[in-house]
């Protein structure tokens, strides 16, 4: 996918994954302490790269996906504002396979 090219498919979750004022949130770390985290404007997205994070990370590396809101008024500066965990993943410890667990209700 480094052409950046996106299926018809791709392009219709995409556009269907925007939803105004929420982005996305992913993080993924292994046992050691090192990890990535992220932002982006849709759901999609976050799932690409946290499965792209977790991929490159050792076996029993984990990660999670969540909405979060920009809260400009927050003092002394803007923060995000956190919803639930809405996707959690990990790489199997046996095999290195990525295992999605998508949380219900969302």
């Amino acid at each position: 996918m480094g052409s950046g090219y996106m299926s018809r498919e791709q392009q219709h979750s995409e556009r269907d994954d925007q939803e105004p004022g929420i982005l996305w949130t992913w993080a993924a770390d292994d046992l050691g302490g090192r990890g990535v985290r992220g932002v982006t404007g849709t759901r999609y997205q976050a799932r690409l790269k946290l499965l792209a994070a977790l991929n490159a990370m050792p076996n029993r590396a984990h990660g999670t996906i969540r909405p979060a809101q920009l809260d400009n008024w927050a003092r002394p500066y803007p923060c995000y504002r956190y919803g639930p965990i809405v996707v959690r993943a990990r790489r199997d410890a046996d095999t290195g396979t990525v295992v999605i667990d998508e949380a219900e209700g969302r």
